[in-house]
């Protein structure tokens, strides 16, 4: 939150970033930050919600964010932090910006000149919303990247984490949902930009692997065949 908002105080933007909260009961001294406006909790946050730029949600873990989807039902596209429960109702540009946890990828000009308008918000309330969104079809690169640990550490997208030590082992969380990775432990992902992501951290070795027929025929079995958890 406070290096969001030193980030938009450094591009030179106007903003007023009003935060609902009581900091008396986390013992928390209020941010010197000029912009940033507290006021205690309210079940009634609708107004705000309507007019703001923006809904702004950066934490480490959500199961179900009641506030990202409150936003996006009154129109408001939302900032957020990639815990992976966020995918589930947020499309990265469509509506609201998915940032990671370091904010390496923020574009203060996208976020500024480039709000998400004019998306529909469709409430994934039944069972066969769930099933639907669930059995999507992801499209795949062609391309797979195998990750070798040169040290622990802390995979916080482990919903790209598909072959985890060869499929000898399953992967370890954490309580944060995050995947405890262990020094030599080895997992396949499917996504170049978090290979070059994991690589540039210098926490693995990233190697670029092609799939034989062999190789693809042996995980749908596998998917197909085997229990999930």
């Amino acid at each position: 939150m406070l290096k969001l908002a030193k980030e938009l105080k450094k591009a030179n933007v106007k903003f007023r970033w009003t935060i609902f909260t009581d900091l008396n009961l986390y013992n928390q001294k209020p941010f010197d930050i000029e912009e940033i406006v507290y006021m205690q909790p309210s079940y009634d946050l609708w107004d705000y919600i309507a007019e703001a730029d923006y809904g702004v949600q950066l934490s480490d873990t959500e199961g179900y964010s009641y506030f990202i989807n409150e936003c996006l039902e009154y129109g408001t596209p939302v900032i957020t932090t990639n815990f992976p429960s966020i995918y589930e109702s947020v499309e990265d540009g469509k509506n609201g910006y998915i940032l990671d946890m370091e904010l390496s990828n923020l574009d203060i000009d996208k976020i500024v000149n480039h709000i998400p308008k004019d998306f529909k918000y469709v409430e994934k309330g039944k069972i066969e919303d769930w099933i639907n969104l669930l059995n999507k079809k992801r499209e795949r690169s062609k391309k797979m990247y195998k990750v070798i640990a040169k040290q622990n550490y802390t995979d916080k997208r482990p919903e790209l984490i598909e072959e985890y030590n060869e499929g000898k082992e399953n992967v370890k969380y954490n309580y944060e949902g995050n995947a405890d990775i262990r020094v030599n432990d080895s997992y396949l992902i499917n996504d170049k930009k978090r290979a070059e992501e994991i690589k540039a951290s210098g926490f693995a070795e990233v190697i670029e692997v092609k799939q034989n027929k062999g190789t693809k025929e042996k995980q749908r079995k596998k998917k197909t065949g085997g229990t999930q958890t």
